[in-house]
């Protein structure tokens, strides 16, 4: 078994509970959009730090099979960093939403960054590229309004996390199936 394999074999459990986390943020972002500056940014950085340990890990974990393991390493760790200036920080809306966008458009960048792994299969190519992308765009929705953003914000970051989280977690899903198709062979 090829290196990419063997990992995913190992991490897929992480992942799926990086994909759940993001779907309750992505829960609260939507079906509570009037809730305040200071709750949604909690929420939000309590997914960066859960995100960004599991990143961490699959990282540490990736040392050996994978070429490109330091970008996840280097996602948790500015996940972490986010999360936890997001924690100490009370921050107005401006700053918040700016924060919240360039953390958006790293993020993005690193996972389509990711898709190219040598030996990546070519569907969870096309989710890392997908989710990136999607990641990408409402990054730059958050910088490009920020003054109009109030309620279209949380909206905004509620679906990417809806959407992106349930990719994941399908994605995942898909990994677990394969694989226990292929030990039963």
């Amino acid at each position: 078994m090829d290196g990419i394999r063997r990992h995913l074999r190992e991490v897929w459990w992480l992942l799926m509970l990086r994909g759940i986390a993001l779907i309750l943020f992505g829960v609260v972002a939507v079906v509570w959009p009037g809730i305040t500056l200071v709750s949604i940014s909690t929420a939000f950085a309590v997914y960066l730090l859960i995100a960004g340990v599991i990143n961490i890990i699959v990282g540490i974990r990736a040392e050996g099979s994978l070429s490109m393991w330091f970008l996840s390493l280097l996602l948790g760790l500015g996940q972490i960093g986010v999360g936890v200036y997001l924690l100490k920080n009370r921050l107005a809306l401006g700053t918040f939403i700016a924060v919240l966008g360039i953390a958006l458009i790293v993020y993005g960048i690193i996972e389509v960054i990711s898709a190219f792994e040598p030996g990546e299969d070519s569907g969870r190519q096309f989710l890392l590229i997908v989710g990136g992308a999607l990641a990408i765009i409402a990054g730059f929705i958050e910088l490009r309004y920020p003054a109009s953003s109030g309620l279209a914000f949380t909206w905004v970051l509620g679906v990417w996390g809806l959407v992106v989280g349930a990719m994941q977690v399908a994605m995942c899903l898909s990994l677990h199936h394969r694989f226990f198709e292929l030990d039963r062979i």
